[in-house]
């Protein structure tokens, strides 16, 4: 068994058993950031959600915690963070691959398991995890730099939830911080998203008031391009994601009026 190492500057511990590893992701000259997070289950295995090339100081650090197993599983949910997959894969060859439909048809060569996290089916196989897909729109959406949706994990035993492109923290300028220093947001793209069809913005009204009732349990939030963001005294997270809902609720009552 390998002895457990303090941990880099890129892992947070975010809640017990759940560690945060934030990395970069550019785009030009710009760093938008990304994220995976290693979870100790109930069990006493370990998971990675989401992919991401470790460096040196951080691979050595998980090793040390996972041990000699390694981490039982990789759960990729995002469909469009595909870069970091492959790596990931690699330096843990004998975790078990899970991901979306379009990991599976990026990436066909990796040794896929047959469950996709979106699927109604994976939840079953953890239920350390309460895990949210939205409705009413696009999942893989037909213009490639539309990525509202993902799957949301909220691991129940530290109360984080962990969250790629759908939701971000914002840290407001000084001008709006009377009432709170960072906000969030769900993703601007939802008005391209929402499927083109009746009944589209009721299903996705009820996945957000569900999303709202599933942060209630949540103490943390992780964003993948923005922040860590603890809630407190003031403001729980299901109230800043309840906001952010709010704010979005002309852009669904508009396409609503389109499409019924």
């Amino acid at each position: 068994m390998t002895s457990q190492k303090l941990p880099p500057p890129a892992v947070r511990s975010v809640g017990d058993g759940f560690w945060n590893i934030r990395g970069s992701f550019h785009l030009g000259p710009i760093d938008l950031g990304t994220q995976t997070s290693l979870v100790r289950l109930e069990d006493g295995r370990h998971v990675f959600l989401d992919s991401y090339a470790l460096d040196d100081p951080s691979r050595r650090w998980a090793e040390s915690v996972v041990g000699d197993a390694g981490p039982s599983a990789i759960i990729n949910l995002h469909p469009f963070h595909t870069i970091h997959v492959r790596a990931m894969a690699t330096m843990f060859p004998r975790a078990k691959l899970y991901g979306t439909a379009r990991h599976h048809a990026k990436l066909p060569d990796l040794p896929w398991a047959p469950e996709r996290t979106e699927g109604a089916d994976f939840p079953a196989l953890f239920d350390d995890f309460e895990f949210s897909v939205p409705r009413g729109v696009a999942f893989v959406a037909d213009n490639d730099n539309l990525h509202f949706a993902s799957v949301l994990a909220l691991h129940r035993a530290s109360g984080v939830l962990h969250v790629d492109d759908t939701l971000s923290v914002t840290r407001l300028p000084k001008l709006l911080r009377r009432f709170e220093r960072e906000a969030v947001f769900l993703h601007p793209s939802l008005p391209f998203v929402l499927d083109k069809r009746a009944g589209a913005a009721a299903d996705f009204r009820a996945w957000a008031a569900e999303l709202v009732e599933l942060c209630k349990g949540a103490t943390t939030l992780c964003a993948a391009h923005s922040a860590i963001l603890t809630a407190d005294d003031e403001r729980s997270i299901a109230d800043r994601v309840a906001k952010a809902v709010r704010l979005l609720r002309p852009v669904v009552d508009l396409h609503e009026r389109r499409y019924g």
